[in-house]
């Protein structure tokens, strides 16, 4: 049984094979979605999953393509306990709708804020701007996707409740294993990112961080625990 927080079965070959796969061997999947209408599409196909989650998502990347699909986002946010991937992206190749994302994930949080969500958030070169409105809408329990950003930051995420997936692209790097290790273990979830991660066995950072699979399942249901609903 394995745990992966942060996962894009529906952009890989055969999203069908995968859940019947993962449902088989009891792996819990909390599968991302780009777009508030990818959500809509592969909601259906998850309802009887036991162990697979879909999230409603609504990528900073896309958002000149999806900013219009705002309004569909808040509709859909009380059909699942789970959000992603959601967040800010300043990096060289988005940094130009930067005003749009801050805008779009203000409203984002605001429809969320006291809700009890399992959220997945993107923070690529935009950690600080993110912790601040997480914590000016009063986010909780966040769980920060690929962490790669300053190590100053982690005490503060860790204090509003935050969580950290790990994939085994991180522990690879000089920075993600600086990251890792200022991670206390009862914070650390498991994630791949596929298919955009080619470095993401689980059993490879498990390895790495020196912890059985049992123990990120139990910080898992701790963090389920938090949920009115699942």
């Amino acid at each position: 049984m394995l745990i992966d927080c942060h996962c894009h079965f529906d952009r890989i070959q055969d999203p069908q094979a995968f859940l019947f796969e993962n449902e088989s061997r009891g792996n819990y999947i909390i599968g991302m979605t780009n777009t508030p209408r990818h959500f809509l599409i592969g909601f259906p196909h998850v309802k009887c999953c036991r162990f697979i989650r879909l999230a409603l998502g609504f990528h900073p990347q896309a958002i000149e393509e999806i900013h219009s699909q705002l309004s569909l986002f808040k509709e859909l946010i009380n059909k699942t306990s789970y959000i992603g991937e959601v967040g800010l992206d300043y990096s060289k190749n988005f940094i130009a709708t930067k005003n749009r994302q801050i805008a779009c994930f203000e409203e984002i949080c605001s429809s969320l804020s006291k809700k009890k969500k399992i959220i997945s958030i993107h923070s690529l070169r935009a950690e600080s701007d993110l912790v601040s409105i997480l914590s000016n809408y009063s986010i909780n329990t966040p769980v920060f996707h690929w962490y790669s950003g300053p190590l100053r930051l982690i005490p503060t995420i860790l204090n509003m409740g935050g969580y950290f997936s790990i994939n085994e692209a991180m522990t690879l790097s000089k920075h993600g294993q600086e990251i890792i290790r200022k991670i206390p273990t009862e914070r650390m979830l498991t994630e791949t990112d596929l298919p955009y991660n080619p470095k993401s066995n689980i059993s490879h950072t498990l390895k790495y961080i020196g912890i059985d699979s049992n123990i990120i399942y139990d910080n898992f249901k701790v963090l389920l625990s938090t949920l009115t609903y699942r």
